[in-house]
């Protein structure tokens, strides 16, 4: 008994697809191991000067969450403490929580492609693959805004959430493309270093900001 023609064109359809999504997949893999690659290791950061250190502690008069997270790589940082610490300092930056493993480097062009405007971004999350990792710090080091991975464990992401008054995503949802406003959280400031994050939420009123510069 021979098989209808209209099986055989469906099982040649689905396989297409099964090769098409390797290709998309193994260029994705190839493009992020490329930019691993070609980031400086040996960047030499400004110490932060005292005009910022003073705006710094303006901004952290007010009520701000400071907690166990994480910068997970040197390379997002962008000053030097004055104990010569690392440090990512965000202002008017857009933060997204996803207490789950983020991997591979569609993940964080999705992130990327998501966000609702230009301001600098904090990806916070419990743990990040290298390939995640390289597509964010090339976006952060050779892009228009910062790009900041944190790793938090997923009781500190709750704490973060709340604090901004935003809702934690999930990767499922990030894969669909389904990333609607509550998910992206605005923070008036975001430091973190290799030992601790502080966030000071945007005030209620404040008006939305398409980028900052970094």
């Amino acid at each position: 008994m021979t098989a209808p023609v209209g099986m055989w064109v469906i099982l040649g359809a689905g396989l297409a697809l099964l090769v098409i999504a390797a290709l998309a997949d193994r260029r994705s893999r190839l493009r992020a191991e490329a930019e691993v690659s070609a980031l400086p290791h040996g960047r030499r950061l400004p110490r932060m000067s005292q005009e910022l250190c003073s705006h710094v502690d303006e901004i952290l008069a007010d009520d701000h969450l400071s907690i166990g997270a994480r910068l997970v790589d040197r390379r997002a940082a962008s000053q030097l403490s004055p104990d010569d610490e690392p440090t990512a300092i965000l202002e008017d930056a857009r933060v997204i929580i996803c207490p789950e493993p983020l991997d591979g480097a569609r993940i964080i062009q999705a992130i990327l492609m998501g966000c609702p405007d230009r301001a600098d971004l904090a990806i916070v999350c419990p743990e990040i693959d290298d390939f995640a990792l390289g597509v964010a710090l090339a976006n952060h080091l050779h892009g228009a805004r910062a790009v900041v991975p944190i790793i938090a464990d997923p009781a500190d992401c709750a704490q973060i959430a709340e604090t901004l008054g935003s809702t934690p995503t999930t990767k499922a949802a990030i894969r669909s493309g389904w990333l609607p406003a509550e998910v992206w959280g605005r923070a008036h400031l975001v430091i973190s270093d290799a030992l601790s994050t502080t966030v000071v939420p945007a005030p209620a009123d404040s008006p939305e900001k398409p980028s900052s510069a970094h």
